[in-house]
């Protein structure tokens, strides 16, 4: 395996990813959690760097995976991998992994959409849900916080790399969610009925919105359900990541439920 010195271009590339937008087709991690997904769902790697520390059994046998894996690998210092490490519990091992390309016709019948949010944590959370439960697909309406953002990964534990995702405009999202029949249900603070109240049923969308403004006011003007937490105490709405996570569980509960 060759070694690699701080000055290299590879090393250069690993930078760009976690500091700029000029790569916006891969993400760069560090996690183990995201590593072993990685492998377990043969995603693209396009560069992979190993250190020079003592790693692991199970961590041996997973880099001798992961290279198999990788289309380059190669071995740094401790001294230039800590200068692109992601997290402090690193696990010694770091990877560009290309982020898959998924199709409208990839989405299924159960989606999430997310309406501008700009936290890639609370985004990560998210995702971490939607696995858990058996959502089919997302759809990032206007994302600020990108795909490519390593916290987002970070956070998702790289789920956000194998459930199927799709970025579009609003107009996009509206008028193929109209034109394919989902019934859309729209994520309130109090309007509506509240979660546990709703069937959820057959082709659904559910949306919810930025973490400081809510939905677009557009989304009001179709065709919709409103859906809200009922809550006590004195706030009036919740995080974005928990909302979510509270009405998905209920939608995903009712839909295996049914079909059994």
């Amino acid at each position: 395996m060759k070694k690699i010195g701080k000055n290299d271009e590879i090393i250069h590339f690993f930078k760009d990813l976690s500091k700029t937008n000029k790569h916006k087709d891969y993400v760069i991690t560090d996690d183990l959690e995201v590593l072993k997904l990685a492998n377990t769902y043969h995603l693209e790697i396009p560069y992979l760097l190993i250190t020079e520390i003592e790693y692991k059994e199970n961590t041996l046998q997973l880099i001798e995976n992961l290279k198999q894996q990788a289309k380059e690998c190669y071995e740094i210092s401790l001294s230039t991998y800590e200068t692109l490490q992601t997290k402090e519990n690193h696990a010694g091992i770091l990877a560009a992994i290309q982020i898959p390309k998924y199709s409208l016709n990839d989405l299924g019948d159960f989606i999430i959409v997310l309406d501008r949010l700009e936290i890639p944590g609370n985004i990560g959370t998210i995702y971490r849900t939607l696995d858990a439960c058996g959502a089919t697909g997302v759809i990032l309406v206007d994302s600020i916080s990108k795909p490519h953002n390593p916290k987002l990964t970070a956070s998702a534990r790289g789920t956000n790399l194998i459930l199927p995702t799709v970025s579009m405009s609003y107009q996009e999202a509206q008028s193929f969610l109209q034109q394919n029949n989902y019934t859309i249900y729209l994520g309130e603070p109090e309007l509506g009925l509240d979660y546990q109240s709703h069937h959820y049923n057959g082709k659904i969308a559910l949306v919810f919105g930025n973490e400081r403004y809510g939905i677009q006011e557009d989304w009001y003007n179709h065709p919709h359900q409103k859906v809200f937490i009922p809550m006590q105490g004195n706030n009036n709405s919740l995080n974005v990541g928990v909302a979510t996570s509270i009405i998905v569980y209920e939608a995903a509960m009712q839909r295996n439920f049914k079909k059994k």
